[in-house]
């Protein structure tokens, strides 16, 4: 059997044996066998045993291997490898995280099968070489998210944000599929190498890649097409907010890297598409740093998590802005970025968990010098504020410059590359504003009197804490220790 099967096998029958155990659940007390207990512990183990097959296959690549070929459905590289990592780890670490902040809740086993079904389904996309496993993967992952973005049914506005968000992935889930029919009539295949070899400049053509890009630009939360982001991830467990912002939105722009890379990436097309979606990434930035700023004039609830929605869409930007030189460092950059956004803001959701269960609020004028109550939080809130701000020393630094570095060089003309780098650059300036205004307001300035208890953080949430914010500071210090791997990408 090939051994990276497993990537996609183990997810689902640990998901199929955790939602077992939940439907014997109460023949698991007669027998004095901790349900819940058992459930973290499988959980556990094959988030953990996904991110170690990934990881170690960083540095096989070549020995394990799988179908390649034109005729297989899925392919596996260096950038496949990466990727999962990058998924499987934000998953691992919820997973953990979750060993607490999920205490007492019921249902525990239907919600690490969704997880797991969910990252199952990612890792699917991310090693699909053609439009109809992507979107079979597609489907795997967005049904595993609506569900747990409803998964606190009994929560106001749950069941609202995870309908919001179902409307909307399934209306772009129907372009992505009009998308791949129209791709089967045009050049009889859907596989990305050989619609790569036939694909010409007619206006059908066009239409195919715009059809794909508005149907994977709503899970990337483009310009326009976001309006489930800010309900979904402020609505969500913590958890699930880190996964959907961590990892779930990355997968829209790698759809849109499959569009215009793989499958329609030849000559006069990549030129074209690419310019198409580096003014896509402007616009998702502007946006977004306009969405930010406008919570902050905001009289009902000044929403911690929906700020952070926000911030998000400016960051896919990011991602967008690199795919969107055309180029292959433009791409890695991409990469890069995608590594340090889910690391600094999965962080950052984590603790917005732990902030919301100690104050029980999630209005950020109800977390006034909440930094002061606890140095942990404090420490976490700086690295992961800093790290998406682009600061020195943090990796989110290095992945925003690379980016703006591969934009200067991007395949377009000298003016328009300027022009570019210009505008990220202002709006890099004005989302970190809003970071260090929340970082002046959560850690430098005096909590109130009724709220300044310490807050104690349980020690399995530190762990993953200080695992998320290492990793941040290792990559800022020293970013070729994953450069030189991201850099044997082939595209």
């Amino acid at each position: 059997m090939n051994y990276l099967s497993l990537i996609l096998i183990i997810p689902l029958a640990g998901a199929g044996l955790l939602v077992l155990f939940e439907q014997i659940k109460k023949y698991l007390i007669k027998m004095k066998i901790n349900a819940n207990s058992l459930n973290h512990v499988i959980a556990n183990i094959v988030a953990f045993g996904v991110f170690v097959f990934s990881f170690v296959s960083i540095f096989a690549n070549g020995i394990w291997t799988l179908n390649q070929t034109t005729d297989g459905l899925l392919e596996y590289g260096q950038l496949q490898a990466i990727l999962i990592t990058i998924f499987s780890f934000l998953v691992w670490m919820a997973v953990l995280f979750s060993v607490e902040y999920m205490k007492g809740k019921n249902g525990l086993g239907f919600y690490y099968a969704l997880i797991l079904t969910l990252l199952s389904g990612l890792s699917a996309v991310t090693m699909a070489n053609n439009f109809f496993t992507l979107f079979i993967g597609w489907e795997m992952f967005a049904l595993s998210g609506y569900t747990l973005v409803a998964f606190d049914r009994m929560k106001r506005g749950s069941v609202e944000a995870s309908l919001k968000y179902f409307i909307m992935s399934t209306v772009g889930s129907m372009f992505v599929l009009l998308g791949t029919a129209l791709t089967y009539g045009k050049f009889g295949s859907v596989n990305f190498a050989v619609v790569r070899g036939l694909a010409g400049t007619e206006p059908i053509t066009g239409a195919i890649i715009a059809l794909f890009v508005i149907g994977f630009g709503v899970t990337s939360a483009v310009i326009f097409l976001n309006a489930w982001l800010p309900d979904a991830h402020s609505s969500a467990p913590s958890t699930i907010s880190a996964l959907l912002s961590g990892i779930v939105v990355k997968a829209g722009a790698f759809g849109i890297f499959r569009t215009i890379f793989s499958a329609f990436g030849n000559g006069y097309l990549l030129s074209t598409t690419s310019a198409f979606i580096t003014w896509i990434a402007i616009f998702t930035m502007f946006e977004g740093n306009f969405l930010v700023f406008y919570q902050f004039r905001r009289k009902d609830i000044i929403d911690f998590k929906r700020i952070l929605a926000y911030s998000t869409t400016v960051h896919l930007g990011y991602i967008l802005l690199g795919i969107g030189a055309g180029t292959a460092a433009g791409v890695e950059a991409s990469i890069f970025h995608i590594l340090t956004h889910s690391l600094g803001k999965g962080s950052l959701f984590l603790l917005s968990g732990i902030i919301i269960a100690a104050i029980g609020s999630r209005d950020v004028r109800e977390m006034k010098g909440i930094g002061r109550r606890s140095p942990l939080v404090g420490i976490f809130l700086t690295v992961g504020l800093l790290s998406l701000g682009g600061i020195p020393i943090t990796g989110g630094f290095y992945s925003k410059l690379l980016i703006i570095i591969s934009a200067f060089d991007g395949n377009h003309s000298v003016v328009l590359n300027i022009l570019i780098v210009i505008m990220a650059i202002i709006n890099s300036l004005l989302a970190l504003g809003g970071y260090l205004y929340i970082l002046k307001y959560m850690l430098f300035d005096e909590p109130d009197a009724k709220t300044a208890d310490k807050i104690k953080i349980p020690i399995v949430q530190t762990i993953v804490m200080v695992t998320i914010a290492v990793l941040i500071i290792f990559l800022g210090i020293w970013p070729d220790s994953i450069l030189h791997l991201i850099n044997l990408i082939v595209v």
